[in-house]
């Protein structure tokens, strides 16, 4: 698989040495966030372990510089939604909620453009924690506070795929990757009490879901990276643990709490770029309920 991350330091400019210019919690947007919580001289070799880690597991990644003083910038996956398409990839750039977040997006679209990424600007209010893709099949939007449920017909559009609205609930897990981890071969495990009630019938229509507890999901349990075989999570979880053995999974825990300070872990850090998106024959005549 092919991921796109942000580096947690250093912007190629003469100023990378100083403190505006690495990961830390410099402001509170989202209720993990304490103002100067982070131990940063941990969080880079937290952050360097992560990638060699993601790397040795099978996943190439390709890198792009952290934008000076916007310190969310280390979570790569919420700048945009990817596709690759006949060897190209497309981003679809969102449009964060935040002034916080929305600073970042001219430097990221110069940095994608610089990498050969074809950059297609926004169209609806969307941040990329909020969307999870079952490959082939169709594709879920988290909305209620990073993301508007009006973006699921754009986002349908982009991927070429059905797109499924889910109301989240809970403020702690504001984003859709925090409250739920999908599988490619579309087990879920979803925190219940993150959804709203139609939001948990439409997981159930279409996933085999496992329910995991509140607990473990505000640990940042649920947000993983799946590898083939392997699951890289930054939170040693016994319950979600045995989930994935049971599943026949290899669970490959490397600290990333640190990052957890900020509201985000392993899925947050990484933005998927080769999404598989042909619908099977099952799934091409499924009704997207983004309308």
């Amino acid at each position: 698989m092919q991921f796109l991350a942000s580096m947690p330091a250093c912007c190629p400019t003469a100023h990378s040495a100083t403190t505006d210019c690495s990961y830390q919690v410099a402001w509170s947007i989202n209720p993990h966030m304490i103002v100067g919580s982070v131990d940063r001289t941990r969080a880079l070799e937290q952050h360097a372990t992560f990638m060699r880690v993601v790397r040795r597991v099978g996943g190439h990644v390709i890198t792009v510089p952290f934008v000076h003083g916007a310190f969310d910038s280390v979570f790569a996956k919420d700048n945009a939604l990817y596709i690759t398409r006949r060897a190209q990839t497309h981003a679809m750039l969102a449009r964060p909620r935040f002034s916080e977040r929305q600073m970042e997006q001219a430097a990221r679209t110069r940095d994608l453009t610089h990498t050969g990424i074809t950059v297609e600007p926004y169209s609806a209010d969307f941040e990329g924690g909020d969307v999870l893709v079952l490959p082939g099949r169709c594709a879920f939007l988290g909305y209620g506070f990073r993301s508007s449920r009006n973006a699921a017909l754009v986002v349908e559009r982009f991927l070429g795929l059905p797109v499924i609205p889910l109301e989240l609930v809970d403020p702690a897990l504001y984003h859709l990757d925090t409250a739920l981890a999908l599988l490619a071969d579309g087990t879920a495990l979803v925190c219940d009490e993150a959804f709203s009630p139609v939001a948990r019938r439409g997981l159930r229509e279409v996933c085999n879901v496992i329910p995991v507890s509140r607990d473990e999901a505000l640990r940042f349990a649920l947000n993983v990276i799946e590898i083939g075989d392997a699951v890289v999570t930054g939170t040693d979880s016994a319950e979600v643990n045995e989930i994935l053995e049971s599943l026949g999974k290899r669970t490959v825990y490397t600290p990333l709490d640190e990052f957890h300070r900020a509201g985000g872990s392993a899925a947050c850090l990484l933005a998927v770029l080769d999404h598989a998106t042909v619908a099977t024959a099952a799934t091409t005549a499924m009704r997207s309920t983004a309308a």
